[in-house]
């Protein structure tokens, strides 16, 4: 795997959030690092699958937005895993919310899938380390027609907590995080899975 890492400034995260840029969701709390993972080559499921297993935060926490032809498969994956999950449904959408406690490494490596398909089809995905961070309320959202009040996920970020959101199109991961080890690039990379290269990008402030 072959990966741009790079820290992103704190600015792209704003007070309203953009219902079609960085990030589309509410977010509440400490914001230390701001970190993105780029993918050069192949599709990123197995090596974060590894990345996750190497870091080894479990029980993971899975927030993703799925359309309605692949809730029924979702489900059924779900409790053929023995994968705890939670379903949340807004008024006039076809697509609904899954919260999903993930335990392990074999859970995840059925699930992230998922979380990563739904993200390339700019479906809001997200997951959490060690605590459930995720709850819905109401917010303003700067939309094509306005700033106006809709129900979205929101995460409220405490000490060491972090979380990874699947950007648009699947091209990148992003972690938003109070964790020291994501504090640098050395740290960072030592949990990285073996053969992965990667180079650092720079951001403007």
């Amino acid at each position: 795997m072959r990966l741009e890492i790079g820290f992103m400034p704190h600015k792209w995260i704003s007070d309203i959030p953009d219902a079609s840029g960085y990030f589309p969701f509410a977010i509440d709390g400490k914001k230390e690092y701001i970190v993105d993972f780029t993918f050069n080559d192949d599709e990123p499921v197995e090596f974060v699958s590894n990345w996750m297993n190497e870091i080894n935060q479990f029980p993971i926490y899975l927030l993703v937005e799925v359309y309605e032809f692949g809730q029924e498969e979702f489900e059924q994956d779900c409790k053929t895993y023995n994968i705890e999950f939670e379903r949340t449904k807004f008024e006039k959408e076809n697509e609904c919310f899954y919260k999903a406690i993930i335990e392990n490494y074999k859970q995840f490596i059925v699930m992230f899938p998922y979380v990563y398909g739904n993200g390339s089809m700019n479906n809001l995905a997200l997951w959490s380390l060690k605590r459930d961070v995720f709850c819905f309320g109401e917010r303003d959202f700067k939309t094509l027609f306005g700033i106006k009040k809709i129900n979205t996920p929101i995460v409220t970020l405490l000490e060491n907590d972090c979380i990874f959101w699947v950007g648009f199109d699947g091209v990148n991961v992003v972690a938003i995080t109070n964790d020291s080890q994501f504090s640098t690039i050395t740290n960072i990379s030592k949990k990285f899975p073996l053969k992965t290269d990667f180079i650092i990008s720079e951001f403007e402030d």
